[in-house]
């Protein structure tokens, strides 16, 4: 049940995990010299250190924030929650979180004390002529600046002249919100997440910036940009009544799909899909916290289509450790978790109790894959270095500030009857947030759900989740099998390559192309997909049709056309993780013997069937099946090795690769055995 105590476990595993973080950020930080006032600077080192790019500029103030938020935190309440690591103290993280800040408003376009490492200044900013220069990104970096200015100044306070050069700052970046049509668009590139960033900037001028002349423009700039996030085409005509509005007064243009669905690098992405939500949030956040004088208002603006996103989307993707799944694969560092926040929002702000118990699991793994570093960083190869480490941490606290400032406990308590927040009484009428349980979650999702936008299918039974994607964006066809188990959810991984991926493999080593359109073919509890590819550089027809049944069967059939040679196969592929994160090594069991690899080497082996970790079983139809495991690779920041369960150089004709492939979770090598034994006298193709 959420009471207290859990918004208080939350809490407490955030500060411990960003407490943690400070061996990291003091390994990266680096004294800068001063600026032309003669202040102390320095930066957080990026992989493009102390640069003006998003790289140089968003790693050095993510990171001086959670310095600023600790020591903030230990001047308030003391450092009983948490423990700094060896040869960190309050000192430290004052003085590396004050430099930091120092670089950063130093180095603005406006301020110009300084410039950064590559000889430019960052930021947007206007010209004496009235032309603006717009950066992109610079806006959202502002929202963490703001933030580590107001834990600062609880207790040092800064300067008139500082605090009147980062109003200047703040003011630039709002102003040129005010200045443009804001942005929308949903194929390929949405415009949600660009969005719900600038709402943030003016968040952040808002709110600190009571006296400003343009502050009125602000706040309704804010409700703006904030309510045309997650928009769809119907908006434009919706008459609720919103922030004193009717919905389509605030709408200005379409960012989701009809399906409330979104394409962010071309493709269905869900971190994308999710983080909309999150800079919605720290936009609120910023809104009560960094006020001055300023009655605390939950805007809901910034909530719309929340709840349609999360029960047509998020939800329909969440996995066992919490994590959401990525249909397409990824193209950057797998398993961020970065979902964290998003679901915060939800529980806290929506009060969704699915959301909470997805968090509490999605913390988990988090920590888990923090504890795999030696300094309190968050992963083992990051894709883009400190900046991944930052933004995470950024995460964290953000995590950390919803349950404190909106907790999932129950509202209605004596403790909240005379609260200062006189502008959210509706909020605080509200019942305590009690965790659904991972199986009554599943079971109410069991229903196969088709986003037909996207083209993407996915179904959820006792045993796992299984979702197929046919994506034009990426001209790449692939899935994921997901066992129902938090322990499981990991050994069979999102992947793609030269046009599929996981289950549909690859055939001389080429590029495989789309060819017209897939059918799809759902019940309640199951989905087949038919369609047909080009393989082996789009030389060789390749039907498909893939199954997913009620219970535990996922069944994949395909045969090649034509009489090309195939010098090269790789067929029935799944990608197996092999990292600190999951496991460094698999045992494989198959008809001949058993034997554990990390996937350095291929070996191969003739067998029908094969079962990885007595977790995973596939079987192989057909004679003389010949299998293998290897090809270890850094994917997306996991160490991947590749099982091939119809594997072969031996030249052959394209018309003669007839293959049918079972796949199945929760089952042991002998029943992987047995399985194999039963179908294959009947099930021959």
């Amino acid at each position: 049940m959420a009471d207290e105590r859990e918004d208080s476990l939350i809490q407490q595993r955030c500060l411990q995990s960003l407490a943690d973080f400070t061996s990291y950020a003091k390994s990266i930080y680096t004294d800068a010299g001063k600026n032309s006032r003669g202040d102390a600077v320095g930066y957080f080192k990026a992989v493009s250190a102390g640069q003006s790019n998003e790289d140089g500029v968003r790693t050095n103030l993510d990171i001086a924030m959670v310095c600023a938020f600790l020591y903030n935190y230990i001047e308030f309440n003391g450092c009983s929650e948490f423990n700094l690591p060896h040869g960190i103290n309050k000192d430290n993280l004052r003085q590396m979180a004050c430099s930091a800040l120092r670089y950063a408003y130093s180095t603005h376009q406006t301020v110009r004390l300084m410039r950064c490492t590559d000889g430019k200044y960052w930021g947007t900013y206007q010209d004496e002529q009235g032309q603006w220069h717009h950066q992109w990104e610079s806006s959202l970096w502002v929202l963490s600046m703001a933030f580590t200015k107001k834990f600062i100044e609880d207790f040092d306070g800064l300067g008139k002249e500082e605090q009147e050069l980062i109003a200047k700052l703040m003011a630039s970046e709002a102003d040129f919100q005010l200045s443009r049509p804001i942005p929308f668009g949903f194929q390929g590139d949405t415009k949600a997440e660009e969005n719900g960033w600038e709402s943030n900037v003016l968040a952040v001028a808002w709110a600190n910036l009571i006296a400003h002349p343009h502050s009125p423009q602000w706040q309704e700039a804010m409700i703006r940009y904030g309510f045309n996030g997650y928009t769809v085409d119907a908006d434009a005509n919706d008459t609720t009544m919103i922030d004193g509005k009717q919905a389509r007064e605030w709408y200005v243009g379409t960012n989701l799909y009809p399906d409330y669905t979104l394409q962010n690098h071309n493709y269905f992405h869900t971190s994308y899909q999710n983080v909309v939500m999150q800079e919605q949030a720290e936009t609120i956040l910023a809104t009560y916290y960094l006020k001055e004088d300023r009655p605390p208002k939950l805007h809901q603006s910034l909530t719309w289509h929340w709840q349609e996103v999360w029960d047509e989307v998020l939800a329909q993707l969440a996995l066992a450790d919490g994590e959401l799944a990525m249909p397409n694969g990824n193209d950057w560092s797998m398993f961020l978790y970065d979902q964290l926040p998003a679901y915060a929002a939800m529980a806290c702000i929506k009060r969704n109790p699915d959301a909470l118990m997805l968090e509490m699991r999605c913390l988990d793994q988090l920590l888990k894959r923090q504890h795999t570093t030696p300094d309190g960083s968050y992963m083992l190869n990051p894709d883009i270095g400190p900046r991944r480490m930052g933004v995470t941490a950024h995460r964290v606290m953000m995590t950390w500030f919803l349950h404190r400032l909106f907790p999932t406990e129950d509202l209605r308590s004596e403790k909240f009857a005379v609260d200062h927040r006189n502008g959210m009484t509706d909020y605080l009428k509200m019942g305590a947030v009690i965790p659904s349980t991972w199986q009554d979650f599943r079971q109410r999702l069991s229903k196969t759900k088709v986003f037909p936008c996207q083209q993407i299918v996915r179904s959820i039974s006792e045993d796992r989740f299984v979702c197929f994607s046919w994506s034009e964006g990426l001209k790449n066809a692939t899935g994921i099998i997901v066992p129902n188990t938090v322990e499981d959810s990991k050994i069979i991984i999102p992947y793609k390559y030269k046009g599929t991926g996981n289950f549909l493999g690859c055939y001389n080593n080429a590029q495989t192309r789309l060819s017209g359109k897939p059918q799809f073919i759902t019940t309640d509890s199951t989905f087949q997909v038919h369609g047909r590819l080009m393989a082996a550089g789009g030389k060789v027809a390749q039907d498909f049709k893939f199954t997913a049944d009620a219970h535990n069967a996922v069944v994949v059939e395909y045969q090649l056309q034509g009489n090309d040679t195939i010098f090269e196969e790789r067929g029935g592929t799944v990608a197996v993780s092999v990292d600190p994160f999951t496991k460094t090594e698999r045992t494989l069991y198959y008809e001949g013997g058993t034997f554990t690899s990390g996937g350095s080497q291929m070996r191969t082996f003739r067998s029908n069937w094969v079962n990885i970790d007595n977790r995973i079983g596939i079987i192989s139809i057909g004679e003389n099946n010949e299998m293998a495991f290897g090809d270890r690779q850094l994917i997306n920041s996991i160490q991947t090795a590749r099982l091939y369960p119809a594997y072969s150089n031996t030249p052959q004709v394209a018309s003669r690769i007839k293959r049918k492939f079972y796949y199945f979770t929760n089952q042991t090598a002998q029943e992987t055995r047995q399985m194999q034994q039963r179908l294959c006298s009947t099930d021959a193709p």
